[in-house]
């Protein structure tokens, strides 16, 4: 209830910074580098559990790698505004997409004040707060993974956004309208990101939420790591209830490496247990707790389908990480949360050309997500148990592959991670 009463307040704040500003001149905006009165996360502190939910602010803050304000472009990031993106499924926050377009002017209304960009108007903060979010990510993401924005950029060109696109579904010879709300999502292949449209359902808008930003910003790092950064068309292992499950919990880990929080989604959507399910640092659930069909149902240990299968990886990630000592308060250092993802994601970069023991597979057209879910427990487990082979010798021996065979062995238990499977421990 204090968090809603936060969130409340920080809406009525919004709205009256809207409406008093909206009633000045707009002038032309100094820059680049350009600054701007945008949504922000506040930086976790270290007396601060990192399942708590990080507070935000508006407040100025100067791009680091936009160049045009009125285009929202920039050297690595240019956004589009509406459109129409036709696509032929979407798998939790992962859209195949086929085409776009129709896009529309951004047409960003604002003041300037002492050399401050200071929106008009929701649209305007949102689409500049969303932007800035990615700028964030820009800054830090090699100090998170070990890739800079430099060789994203030469290995994906620059990246587009699409803000609150229509989307349409075809698939089968039919075709399905979405305005897509209450979500972001990752495009891979096309290496574009999609800012759904806002509902009257989310708090802290998702499309200007760091946490989310860099969770999805975490699949396209999934992608160059686990597919050298172009997913193949119709390919197996990628559309695979658990390897699905797995991408979500990598973007997990990756939004906590950066923000300092596991407590992704409460900020932005109050959606029952869902929330409290994926805050993967408190989880008490197991594989054996979510098989036959329970992930898949209602009021269970874990409802969220394979998101409940990344949950289990990012927690067992989690978990090493704590034990082996390294500082869950610190981005940056040679014992911090970048260091260790850094040698996750190497380790994902061979992980997936070693996996080996594979079973036979249960669907035939590798085109589209299998209708594989927690039913397929056995099955699922197998999968499972080729990654995390794969992944903990690509860790290599010692103690970091020994613990996290540990996390993994308690979280997935014989059936998620056979023992024939297991390197590091027994």
């Amino acid at each position: 209830m204090v968090q809603k009463k936060k969130v409340l307040k920080l809406f009525i704040i919004f709205t009256l910074f809207v409406f008093i500003n909206n009633c000045t001149n707009q002038d032309k905006a100094p820059g680049p580098p350009y600054t701007a009165e945008v949504l922000q996360m506040n930086s976790m502190t270290s007396t601060q559990k990192r399942s708590d939910a990080p507070t935000f602010k508006f407040d100025k803050a100067t791009f680091t790698w936009l160049q045009d304000l009125n285009s929202l472009n920039g050297n690595y990031f240019n956004f589009v505004f509406g459109g129409i993106l036709k696509a032929s499924y979407v798998s939790g926050s992962i859209v195949s997409a086929k085409s776009f377009e129709q896009s529309k002017d951004l047409n960003l209304r604002y003041n300037v004040k002492n050399g401050v960009v200071v929106p008009k108007d929701y649209s305007t903060l949102a689409m500049l707060s969303s932007y800035y979010q990615f700028d964030v990510v820009a800054n830090n993401i090699q100090t998170m993974t070990g890739y800079s924005m430099d060789s994203i950029f030469s290995k994906y060109g620059k990246i587009r956004i699409f803000f609150e696109p229509k989307i349409i579904l075809e698939s089968g010879g039919s075709t399905i309208q979405s305005s897509g709300k209450l979500n972001a999502a990752y495009v891979p292949g096309a290496h574009q990101f999609i800012m759904f449209q806002r509902s009257n359902l989310e708090n802290i808008p998702l499309a200007a939420n760091l946490q989310v930003i860099a969770h999805e910003f975490g699949h396209s790092i999934w992608e160059l790591a686990f597919d050298n950064g172009s997913t193949p068309n119709c390919d197996r292992l990628n559309q695979e209830y658990v390897i699905r499950g797995l991408n979500e919990g990598f973007a997990d880990m990756n939004s906590y490496t950066l923000t300092g929080s596991t407590n992704i989604l409460q900020n932005s959507i109050d959606f029952g247990n869902g929330g409290t399910q994926r805050n993967f640092s408190t989880i008490t659930f197991t594989y054996d707790n979510i098989t036959g069909g329970v992930a898949d149902s209602s009021n269970s240990a874990c409802e969220q389908g394979f998101y409940c299968i990344g949950t289990l990886f990012a927690n067992a990630l989690f978990n090493a990480q704590k034990n082996l000592g390294y500082d869950q308060t610190s981005l940056s250092g040679s014992l911090a949360r970048g260091t260790f993802m850094t040698l996750v994601t190497n380790a994902i970069k061979t992980t997936k050309s070693n996996m080996s023991n594979l079973p036979s597979s249960n669907f035939s057209d590798y085109c589209k997500p299998s209708g594989g879910d927690s039913n397929n427990s056995i099955y699922n487990g197998l999968i499972l148990g080729s990654f995390f082979n794969s992944f903990l010798t690509q860790i290599g021996s010692g103690a970091t592959q020994t613990q996290i065979c540990a996390q993994l062995k308690a979280n997935f238990g014989s059936v998620g991670f056979p023992s024939t499977y297991r390197v590091g421990c027994t």
